[in-house]
């Protein structure tokens, strides 16, 4: 197995309980996650890009809150599945991995981004690391993918030249004459 599906499991270990307790924590706070500037920042953009109203930015910090939960559940639902891949010996489900890695760069893109580039002291120590945490593994997985295509590339020649070597020379189990 790659050392991509290894570096998102880490990943996911580590986000899954901080975004975890930042959105229930927001869903659950009267203000609705208000108090916490990089979430606040993230829904004031949400409502100024939406249009919506003095309600509408309880509503946008909830329905921020509640995406937050759903990246949660889909990185807990790789560490499932990487789980299940290791004790079988195969590797994690390509289509998981996808999935996940948009919704963590959604994520990252959503609350992560926009602090660093309208108010950089909102953003702290932790938000600037769980940036490089999502675009490492990102960076990391897209590499040996590439890796992967270039070297099947390579071996696909080969292989359809010793398939034709084969038919060419008979060496292939004649069939038998009754």
């Amino acid at each position: 197995m790659r050392l991509g599906p290894y570096n998102l499991a880490l990943v996911s270990c580590y986000l899954v309980p901080v975004w975890g307790a930042e959105a229930m924590r927001a869903l659950t706070s009267p203000y609705s996650g208000l108090t916490d500037p990089v979430h606040a920042g993230a829904a004031i953009r949400l409502r100024t890009f939406l249009d919506l109203g003095s309600d509408g930015l309880m509503q946008a910090a909830n329905g921020l809150a509640a995406l937050k939960l759903l990246v949660v559940a889909s990185l807990l639902a790789y560490l499932i599945e990487f789980a299940r891949a290791v004790v079988s010996d195969r590797e994690p489900d390509r289509a998981t991995v996808n999935v996940v890695l948009i919704f963590a760069v959604a994520a990252v893109a959503i609350w992560i981004m926009p602090a660093l580039a309208f108010d950089g002291a909102a953003a702290q120590h932790a938000h600037v690391a769980q940036l490089l945490l999502v675009a490492s593994t990102l960076f990391l997985i897209t590499v040996e993918r590439h890796v992967d295509e270039i070297a099947a590339a390579r071996v696909a020649p080969l292989i359809s030249a010793k398939a034709e070597a084969t038919t060419v020379t008979g060496s292939e189990t004649p069939a038998p004459h009754y």
